[in-house]
Parts: structure tokens; sequence; C-alpha cells
């Protein structure tokens, strides 16, 4: 008998949008495509969006216009290898920087030694929707005349200072991809705010969007099969790769599906929902993870909140082991340095990158999506203490089970085993 096994993530996905979505996916010429854009240029504040089929096609465009041909790009050490592939089709070569494993955001020093061996433009990506401190890289980056380009796939709805991510950089790339806070079933967008890349933008010609009804069919398994009771079908097929960081090859970038076009509405509409439920949940884990002195909890910048897109900490003591079925994950396997397919376009290989090692070592993500009940709370207060004395780890268990709670709320007070009192996470404002 096959079980219930837990997804690493879930983005909302309506059954009625994708039924809407095939049946639009009909609609002759560029009105759909019009629609989407108007949208993220809304949400994002931006002067320009130009909507791709992919956040890596996304990425390709942004570095060939930011870069010239064989020019370097800083990148940080720890990041989704996705940003190799886009190195590669570009044309371009990689500088790397290190990050603080205390925050997920650039080591300033790092950065500043890379920015003085001389890059043509730098890539700052937000972690499991961790704000990065791209405020102070567009200062030190506008000091040598260098654009920064930020990479919001996984930036889930956070904020820096009162304003989402994804609405900093001179450059910004979206993903609507699978698992990302916003999904549309696949596409991406690159974003200008700044009247010169607007510009620039503006000139970007691709290829007319298809229907996109392989994406939307693709989109609609994943619907179906993408929640604890039924996950674990297609997590026995080993081609499948679920869970793992899979290096693909980069193509030429074209424009996002009709399908996703459509899909894309309804992404926005139910973001608000989700993000409020993923927050709730990583203050939960919060709470118990904090009493813990093997653990590490990513600490959040001034003025940052968090999207959660996952639940991010840290093992300091080496004492935990990832737990698939629960959802329980250890992050990128590898830093930037060590992808074999960045070696041949990488400089200065070799050099310290200390932060992103420890990430690589120490770095677990645990679900926070809408499919994670009670009952997995109360699982993953018991993995978050599993490295203490047991009968701790025996007590945060039964509390959690004895709430019979169906709430991510009971469960919390269940865990705290003080009911309401002032540490009652849930009823607590998240730290700004």
């Amino acid at each position: 008998m096959i079980g219930r096994r837990q997804l690493a993530v879930a983005s909302p996905i309506s059954g009625v949008a994708l039924a809407r979505a095939f049946a639009r996916s009909m609609t002759p010429g560029g009105a759909l495509a019009r629609e989407a854009r108007a949208l993220v240029e809304e949400h994002f504040g931006a002067s320009i969006a130009v909507l791709t089929d992919s956040g890596t096609s996304a990425l390709v465009l942004a570095l060939r216009l930011a870069l010239p041909s064989g020019g370097i790009v800083g990148f940080p050490a720890f990041a989704c290898v996705d940003l190799v592939a886009a190195a590669q089709l570009a044309g371009v070569r990689v500088r790397l920087y290190d990050l603080d494993p205390a925050t997920l955001s650039p080591d300033l020093d790092s950065l500043d030694r890379m920015l003085a061996r001389g890059v043509d433009a730098v890539v700052v990506a937000h972690l499991y929707g961790f704000p990065a401190d791209i405020p102070a890289v567009l200062e030190r980056a506008a000091r040598r005349g260098v654009p920064v380009i930020e990479d919001a796939a996984q930036g889930a709805g956070g904020t820096l200072h009162g304003k989402r991510l994804g609405t900093f950089g001179d450059l910004t790339v979206l993903s609507f991809g699978r698992g990302k806070g916003l999904c549309a079933g696949g596409g991406g967008a690159l974003l200008a705010r700044d009247a010169a890349w607007t510009n620039v933008l503006n000139s970007i010609d691709l290829p007319a969007p298809s229907r996109g009804w392989g994406g939307l069919a693709k989109t609609a398994v994943q619907w179906m099969l993408g929640r604890p009771s039924m996950y674990a079908i297609p997590s026995l097929v080993p081609w499948l790769h679920l869970g793992e960081m899979v290096y693909h090859r980069a193509h030429e970038p074209a424009s996002i599906s009709k399908g996703s076009s459509v899909l894309l509405a309804s992404a926005l509409a139910l973001e608000p929902k989700d993000l409020a439920g993923r927050r709730e949940r990583a203050a939960v884990l919060r709470s118990v993870a904090t009493s813990e002195p093997t653990l590490a909890p990513i600490l959040e910048l001034s003025g940052a909140v968090p999207g959660f897109l996952r639940y991010p900490v840290r093992d300091v003591a080496g004492r935990r082991a990832a737990r698939p079925s629960l959802g329980v994950l250890r992050s990128y396997p590898s830093t930037m340095a060590e992808q074999g397919q960045l070696v041949p376009i990488l400089v200065d290989n070799g050099l310290p990158v200390p932060g992103a090692v420890e990430l690589r070592r120490s770095l677990f993500t645990l679900p926070t999506h809408r499919f994670v009940d009670s009952a997995d709370m109360a699982a993953l207060a018991a993995w978050l203490v599993s490295a203490s004395a047991p009968v701790q780890t025996e007590t945060a268990a039964r509390r959690a089970e004895h709430a019979g709670a169906h709430s991510v709320e009971g469960a919390s007070r269940a865990l705290d085993g003080r009911g309401t009192h002032d540490s009652d996470v849930t009823s607590r404002r998240l730290p700004r």
C-alpha cells in the first residue's frame, strides 16, 4: 500500500482556472499576453514586462542585455543551478560572491572584493522567500556603474522595507513555474522600471506565444497528483527526479504560452491567502526551532518580511537527516563553485566561499504550503527537536498529537505547551 507523502513545496492552482486556461488558450492574437503583461506590470510596479516561457529564459535575456558578449557576471556562491544554464547560453563568464549563512543574504565584504576584481553585472537572488539585502548591493554596484539583476523567482510575496521583492533591481527576473509562489504552470518575466532599460526591453522580439496545451496537461497532472494523499505515486518514478536539483540546458527564450498567461491571473488572485498561510505555519516552526540549541533559524534582515516559500533552518550540529516523506529536504547539494557545468566559465575558481560551504553542509528546508496540516506540524516539530534528549522529542510530539487540533493555531498551542499566553506565535505579529 502506498502511504501518504508530503510535498516539499506546493503552489496553489485552481481546477476551475485550469479548465478556463484550456478554453481561453484558443483565443487568437495577442490579447491574453497583453492582459498578463498588464497584470505583472501592475503588481510589480514595472514600466515594462517581457513575458517569457520560463524564468531561466528571462535571465538569459537579462544577461544578454546587461553584459557584453563574453562579459563577467557576479553570481551568489549558493543558488539554483539554473543560473549556470542561463550564463552558458548567454555566453558570459561568472565570478562568485559569498553569502552570509545566517541570513541567506550577500556577504557584503565578499561582494566588495568581487566588484573590485571586476564584473559587468551582479545577480542577487532571494532564497525561499527570504529578502536579500539588495539595497546594499545596488548602492555598492552603482559606485562602479554596474547594473544589478534581481532574481525574484523565489521571492514568494516577501517584502523589504514595505516593498515587494521583485521591485528593486535595475532588471528583475520572475518565474511562474511549478513550486514557485506564483505558479502559472510555466513562464517567467523580465521587468524594468528605469526609462533607459525600458527602451532596451522594448527592442526584444520573441516568437508568437503557443497555446501551451502540453504545459497545461502537465500542470493538470501535477494538480491531481500534487497532494500528500497522491504524491507518493510520482515520487516512486525515479526519472522524475522529484526533490532533486537537476541541471537542464537552457534553450533560446520564447514567449509565455497562452495557457500560462491565463493561469497567471489566477495565481495572482490566490497569492494573498496562500502567503498568509505560509507565514502562519512558518511562525509555528520558528517557535520550535529557536528553542533548539543545535539549530540556527535563518535570521530576517531589518525591515524584511519573508514569503516563506519554504522554512529554512541550519542544523549546526549536523545531527539530522532529510525526511523526504515529510517534505524535509536538504537545500542545494553543492555550492556553485562545485557545479561541474560552471567550471568552464568560472573566473577565479578556488576562491574561498565559506558561507556557501556552510549552507551546503547544514541547511534544511521544511514545507509551509497549504497541504501541511496540524499532524504534519507535529511531525515537523518532532524532526526539529530530534537531536535533543529523547524525552524532549517525545514530549513535543505528544503535545502536538494530544492537541487534537485541525488548525495551525491548535498545533502551535500544543507545541508551546502554554495555551494562548504571550508565547502563542500564531497570535503574534511577525517581526518586521
